[in-house]
């Protein structure tokens, strides 16, 4: 019995990790895979959050998801089914979680080749993911049961 007491005495006064708790889901909701859904999601996505959400913040995420969102459309040939958005609000931020079925690509690792040159030898695109790195405050990736899921959080 003396192992169940240590264990239990343990157990009750390990320190408690304070959750921040969320004011609820804003909303789920399923893009298409089509360049216009992801522009009328843009549009929803600033009508519901802007009341509650500071315009820097609610600009960041938008670029942000929408970057995101147009990478799968363009780069995931292999992806199929819609896209699950899933967007909450808790205290001092405002979070998104974008998951879709394709081949694990993980964008926080990704590096975008260097820069050329000149203006002239510049390429077009691979800038979005740094771009996404630098407005969000955490961005996260995992592959679970075939589907990539991309956590991003702006705090404000």
């Amino acid at each position: 019995m003396a192992g169940w007491r240590e264990r239990w005495t343990s157990w009750w006064r390990r320190p408690q990790v304070a959750v921040p708790a969320t004011t609820g889901v804003v909303w789920k909701l399923r893009v298409e895979r089509d360049r216009a859904a992801i522009g009328r999601f843009n549009e929803r996505m600033e009508k519901t959050l802007l009341p509650s959400v500071p315009e820097s913040a609610l600009r960041a995420l938008q670029i942000s998801v929408d970057e995101l969102l147009t990478n799968v459309l363009m780069h995931a040939q292999q992806a199929s089914g819609t896209i699950d958005l899933q967007l909450a609000r808790s205290p001092g931020a405002v979070d998104a979680i974008i998951e879709y079925f394709a081949e694990p690509f993980d964008p926080t690792t990704w590096q975008a080749p260097p820069p050329g040159d000149s203006i002239d030898a510049a390429r077009i695109g691979g800038h979005g993911i740094p771009l996404v790195r630098q407005l969000m405050d955490e961005f996260r990736y995992g592959h679970i049961d075939g589907r990539n899921i991309l956590q991003l959080r702006k705090k404000c």
